[in-house]
């Protein structure tokens, strides 16, 4: 079988990474992958930088789509691709046309990473989603909105969770002492770290504000955000902030780190506060690391934690209520160290990216 991987996306985020992966992953597993990416593009220099077999569209039109898409049959019909599967939502009207043109027997698998919030059920989204072999998506909440919106029948549809690697081993108590030493971490101090884009979406300004409530009371707290900034406006009002309120030594900014679960184990908790994160992949990395996670009771976030077992929720866009549950882990060690552990067993059990490829390759071979 001949895999076609396809993201034309010229973004830097979650869905453009899984896309990459799922090219080098399906590759080493012995499928037989080309990706094809945009020009220039943020994947098209990774896929360079790691030696992924690759071809380029360029850049095109919305509105006149047709060009790309018979240069995307071509290029089917060349390298005798028997599956495509696609990742971003823009990519849609490219692959259909790119199906129905290909002068051979083709397959369409769409991994739909972001919600879906009204009916598509008109002629143009009929043509659109007709094409589609299988529709997967990786939260039951967007299946149950594939199925209440979209004009595609349920056989055709199925949830496939997203996996993390498992970690490198845990460090040892002086290993992780001196991790906390390069963070900045000061002794004594709750730890809790934040990975994500730095843009108002993903919320550090809660984190922010949750942190000013607990030095209020006197509670021992540090907080590291790690990231790459995305919106300067808006990190430049979170160092006013940090000024203003004087957090500067209860708060540490990073840029981006290139292996996050690496320093995880320095952490006491890990948090989410994404507004509505559709999926939360950092979650499962820091559970999978054996740290407790906090998250917004928002998107699909709550199939990953289990409040109050694998985790705690609050309520998204409430900085008071991430304080209390903040203050409730700092305040309970063994509480802390409960929830960290029965995390670890729930995302070994549902979200071992080991597994969730298994299972993509078995989808994409035979379904």
């Amino acid at each position: 079988m001949k895999l076609l991987e396809l993201c034309t996306s010229r973004g830097v985020g979650g869905l453009e990474l899984y896309a990459l992966r799922c090219a080098s992953r399906l590759s080493a597993a012995g499928l037989d992958v080309l990706a094809v990416l945009r020009a220039d593009s943020f994947l098209h220099r990774r896929a360079q930088e790691q030696g992924i077999a690759h071809a380029t569209l360029p850049r095109r039109s919305r509105h006149l789509p047709l060009i790309a898409a018979r240069r995307l049959a071509r290029l089917i019909e060349r390298h005798a691709i028997d599956v495509i599967h696609m990742h971003w939502g823009e990519d849609l009207l490219l692959a259909a046309l790119a199906k129905r043109w290909a002068r051979r027997p083709l397959r369409l698998i769409y991994t739909r990473q972001m919600e879906l919030t009204r009916a598509k059920k008109d002629a143009y989204h009929r043509f659109l989603y007709h094409p589609i072999d299988r529709y997967l998506t990786i939260t039951d909440r967007l299946l149950a909105q594939a199925q209440t919106y979209l004009p595609l029948p349920a056989a055709r549809m199925q949830r496939l969770y997203l996996g993390a690697p498992a970690p490198d081993a845990a460090p040892d108590d002086a290993a992780r002492r001196a991790l906390r030493r390069r963070l900045n971490i000061p002794d004594g101090h709750f730890a809790v770290g934040l990975i994500g884009r730095m843009e108002e979406n993903k919320g550090q300004h809660l984190l922010i504000e949750a942190v000013r409530q607990l030095r209020a009371q006197g509670t021992a707290i540090h907080a590291t955000l790690i990231g790459p900034v995305m919106d300067a406006g808006y990190a430049q009002r979170l160092q006013q902030t940090i000024a203003r309120h004087e957090l500067g030594a209860a708060l540490t900014l990073h840029g981006a780190h290139p292996a996050p679960m690496a320093i995880m184990p320095a952490f006491d908790a890990v948090a989410l506060t994404t507004r509505a994160e559709t999926f939360g992949l950092v979650l499962i990395e820091a559970m999978r690391c054996g740290v407790a996670v906090i998250g917004s009771n928002a998107g699909g976030v709550p199939e990953i934690i289990e409040h109050e077992h694998s985790g705690l929720l609050f309520q998204s866009g409430d900085a008071a209520q991430l304080a209390a549950q903040l203050q409730r882990l700092s305040a309970a060690p063994d509480f802390c160290r409960q929830l960290a552990t029965s995390g670890k067993l729930r995302a070994d059990r549902l979200f071992d990216e080991t597994n969730h490829f298994r299972q993509l390759a078995d989808i994409l071979q035979n379904h």
